[in-house]
């Protein structure tokens, strides 16, 4: 197991950690019946968040931050040296996989919300291929947009009752976060959320995920932004290269700092 504290990546702090350690921190959680907040984090999420003071405070209540990229994986020991790398990062998809195995042997109860019924559907049927005995004991898709008081209310009754133990939350970064961070403040019972970005389409197959090579060189975002150009140009055109302008302005102010 790996943990390497907490390192302030632009304004907020990514948690230097491996797969093992954020399932340890689930048991826990669970175990002790409190609520926990965790997301595998992007490098646009981070962008928004140094322009967005609102969202950069709720990145601030979640209890890990974890580098689901790795531009932020590797920013780690760019900023803080070689000692802090990390061997891999901590993926959405497959933080969701590994999280739904260990839900499967301990009868963790599992709530899935975001997308689209269609989506779900397929995911639910992936799943349960994969974790014949996982306990999956609600869902709700997406209204794609902003749910009203009595929704809201609706909603975390729903999951009150279904007395879900892990909720899985896909609605895209960082509508996600800011959805979580809100149901966090609603919800009664204590409650595992995981805002997971768009593993429920890659683990459901209704969209391609990047082949491993692609990946491990931190060239994910191309092989998105061919298949969804409209969609993602921003995110990873403007985002991407302001993420980079702004690491290495911290990189350029903590040697000035030391000096």
């Amino acid at each position: 197991m790996v943990y390497k504290r907490k390192y302030k990546i632009i304004d907020n702090l990514i948690t230097a950690c491996d797969y093992e350690f954020v399932l340890s921190e689930i048991i826990k959680a669970i175990k002790n019946k409190k609520k926990l907040l965790i997301s595998p984090i992007a490098s646009h999420t981070l962008v928004r968040a140094h322009y967005d003071k609102n969202l950069k405070k709720i990145l601030d209540k979640f209890d890990y931050l974890v580098p689901d990229s790795q531009w932020v994986r590797w920013s780690i020991p760019f900023l803080y040296g070689k000692n802090k790398s990390l061997k891999d990062r901590v993926y959405g998809p497959d933080l969701m996989l590994k999280t739904c195995g260990l839900a499967e042997k301990t009868n963790y109860r599992i709530f899935l919300y975001g997308n689209t019924q269609k989506v779900l559907n397929k995911l639910k049927e992936k799943l349960k291929n994969i974790y014949p005995l996982i306990n999956i004991v609600g869902e709700e898709a997406s209204k794609f947009r902003k749910l009203n008081e009595n929704e809201l209310k609706k909603l975390t009754s729903k999951i009150d009752n279904s007395k879900s133990d892990i909720i899985f939350v896909s609605l895209g970064s960082p509508k996600q976060e800011l959805f979580c961070y809100q149901l966090s403040k609603n919800i009664n019972s204590p409650l595992v959320i995981i805002p997971i970005g768009a593993a429920f389409n890659f683990i459901s197959d209704q969209k391609p995920q990047a082949p491993k090579l692609m990946q491990d060189l931190g060239m994910e975002w191309l092989f998105r932004l061919l298949n969804e150009p409209k969609r993602l140009s921003a995110r990873y055109l403007f985002y991407g290269l302001f993420f980079t302008v702004l690491i290495f302005k911290q990189k350029i102010t903590k040697l000035n700092y030391k000096e």
